[in-house]
């Protein structure tokens, strides 16, 4: 959507029955809820009613998870705890991505669109984040002699991993934007489930066993 003043504004629509409008940021994504019979015209003028909430909402949810929105030359993001500058770099030969002096650098050329820089970045991230995943589930399974039946690298929209009942684990890629210690405690974490499918004293005393820091990790990334 654009906006009068000529911004523009990408949200997901959620058409279903309620009886009003409502706007929620989740991971950097806004989305508009509205009443099945809710008009175009009237989203758009709920949108910009709110622009002051969306810009700052947005900004705060931005500025948490560290990665990418607009996957664009110069936006700011954050990987294994680093800052990085996503750099758009001419090129007569594709490369893959990849990180130096700071700069997360993707090949382009003259024609190249903002989707190619999407799934470029997206693709980058998501191999570094199972890639890490793996090896701090390697590492901590052999450790704690916890082995899961199955681990799955995605995109989760509650909680930064889930541990079901019949061994399998899933991890959250968005947290390879914290640092390694973190992506070691959510594996921890969720390798702990395996033997205590609660959050019970022992539970916490297992994660405290590998993750003495636990505390501190798990508030950093609530805030």
């Amino acid at each position: 959507m654009v906006t009068k003043g000529g911004e523009r504004i990408e949200f997901t629509l959620d058409r279903g029955k309620r009886s009003r409008i409502s706007l929620t940021v989740r991971e950097g994504r806004l989305t508009v809820r509205v009443p099945m019979n809710f008009s175009a015209a009237q989203v758009r003028s709920f949108i910009e009613e709110n622009l002051e909430w969306v810009h700052s909402t947005l900004g705060a949810s931005e500025k948490r998870y560290g990665l990418p929105r607009r996957f664009e030359d110069g936006e700011r993001i954050r990987l294994l705890g680093q800052e990085l500058t996503v750099t758009a770099v001419m090129a007569d030969r594709y490369f893959p991505p990849f990180i130096e002096d700071s700069r997360l650098k993707v090949a382009v050329c003259e024609d190249s669109s903002r989707e190619y820089m999407q799934r470029q970045i997206q693709s980058f991230i998501y191999k570094l984040a199972l890639a890490e995943i793996s090896d701090s589930m390697k590492t901590y399974s052999a450790k704690m002699g916890l082995y899961p039946n199955k681990v799955t690298v995605k995109d989760l929209t509650a909680s930064w991993g889930r541990c079901s009942s019949n061994g399998n684990i899933s991890v959250n890629y968005k947290v390879v934007a914290y640092s390694k210690r973190h992506i070691d405690y959510v594996c921890i974490h969720e390798l702990s489930h395996l033997r205590y499918m609660d959050h019970s004293r022992q539970f916490w005393d297992l994660v405290s066993l590998y993750c003495p820091d636990w505390k501190a990790i798990r508030d950093s990334m609530r805030t």
